[in-house]
């Protein structure tokens, strides 16, 4: 399974993040429009979680004014793509760490996330054994899971 290190990280790092979306959308037959690029392009740049309005606020920079309902529909097309995360505990979103094809696989795409409460970064884990353990304990109690966004708030290595 190959992963993107999702720490902020160099152009390379980003252009091939969007390379990998642009793939994933053409063989999904999805579209990626200059909107939906540039707000994935913020999202895998700022490294870490970053909040809806910080994006809008970055597109006011670069456009002028941003309708926020035009920022959080490319937001959630991302999403839905699963390309991008959404962070519910802090409300912000998150570049997937999966390259390829393996963004869109739900039997084995997660959202288990390790969020560091000091200096906001975040991390994405890629662990079947993780998922298979919360489906089949999901399913003992006669509950089917169809999404799992687990986020296990903590410290990181840096900040510890």
């Amino acid at each position: 399974m190959a992963r993107r290190d999702m720490r902020k990280g160099s152009a390379a790092d980003e252009e091939r993040g969007l390379r990998s979306a642009e793939l994933h959308c053409a063989g999904q037959g999805l579209s990626l429009t200059p909107l939906r690029r540039r707000v994935l392009e913020i999202v895998l740049a700022a490294g870490r979680p970053v909040g809806a309005y910080d994006i809008i606020a970055e597109l006011a920079r670069e456009r002028g004014k941003t309708a926020p309902p035009t920022v959080y529909r490319a937001l959630d097309f991302l999403a839905s793509a699963r390309l991008i995360h959404k962070v519910h505990s802090l409300n912000a979103w998150l570049a997937c760490s999966l390259d390829g094809d393996e963004c869109g696989d739900e039997r084995r795409h997660t959202a288990e996330l390790l969020i560091c409460r000091s200096c906001g970064s975040a991390r994405e884990l890629v662990d079947d054994g993780l998922r298979r353990q919360i489906q089949e304990t999901a399913r003992a109690v006669g509950f089917l899971a169809d999404g799992i966004v687990l986020e296990v708030q903590g410290l990181c290595l840096d900040c510890r």
